[in-house]
């Protein structure tokens, strides 16, 4: 598995930010691109972090330049991370700060505190799809069924590094909200990255439209996407069939009924 996702890992990358998963992709952000939108819109996030961690602290101030918002933000983790971990987080001129930070964050044990996941969320909105996507499994591996909503948005986003992310976060969370959407990419994604962790991230969900699709995900040509697809099958219904999609829809065909609908 991790030779398939390390060989859709952009070209440029280096070993700074990592996704924090059995599945690691090491990755490199492009540096200081289009910086002059770039630092105000950091700022205008920083802004909006304060704003949304001030009932932690009470405080109606409000910073009047970057250090004072970064400040401001580091008095909400004091005690709980090194601040120069969160420093980094919000390291406005360098992306690769920014993963590296998060993901480090991500896998302590306090990392999902309320703070944080407020933290991760809005860095999916990062200008850097990199770190957006960091950002996505920072939250799924919360396995939170609240951030599902952040990671459907992510699912459909224009990167199809973010869409992997967002899939491989799904894969540590279970919302029904989120079936329709996994089925869709899980059929037409163009990127078989994203496809396959959205067949992983089918294993919760034991309905009659998920089954019926997994079993016809085992004619794809991707051996990856069906061994998948087939351990999910396996793994809903007990059975132990072939991969191969004529035995499954003989016996889908005799025990449709005895399946759950809803979903």
């Amino acid at each position: 598995m991790n030779d398939l996702v390390k060989t859709h890992v952009p070209p440029n990358s280096s070993r700074r930010g990592f996704v924090p998963d059995s599945c690691s992709a090491w990755t490199k952000a492009p540096r200081r691109v289009g910086r002059d939108w770039y630092g105000p819109a950091m700022v205008c996030g920083l802004l909006l972090l304060t704003t949304a961690l001030a009932g932690c602290s009470g405080s109606s101030s409000k910073p009047q330049n970057l250090n004072t918002f970064v400040n401001s933000i580091l008095h909400h983790f004091k005690g709980k991370s090194p601040v120069a971990q969160t420093r980094r987080m919000f390291d406005t001129s360098d992306a690769d700060e920014r993963m590296a930070g998060m993901a480090w964050l991500a896998r302590q044990k306090y990392g999902h505190d309320k703070p944080y996941m407020r933290a991760y969320k809005l860095l999916t909105t990062d200008p850097n799809p990199l770190v957006r996507g960091q950002a996505m499994i920072a939250l799924g591996t919360s396995h939170q069924p609240s951030v599902a909503p952040t990671l459907l948005l992510g699912l459909h986003d224009q990167s199809k590094f973010v869409r992997m992310s967002a899939a491989m976060g799904l894969t540590y969370v279970n919302n029904p909200i989120a079936i329709g959407p996994l089925l869709q990419h899980l059929r037409h994604d163009p990127y078989m990255q994203v496809r396959i962790y959205c067949a992983q991230a089918l294993k919760y969900y034991k309905t009659r439209r998920v089954i019926r699709a997994l079993i016809a995900t085992l004619d794809d040509r991707n051996v990856a996407l069906v061994q998948f697809a087939w351990s999910d099958l396996t793994r809903q219904t007990g059975q132990k069939l072939p991969q191969h999609s004529g035995p499954w829809r003989v016996w889908f065909k005799r025990h449709e009924g005895s399946l759950p609908h809803a979903g």
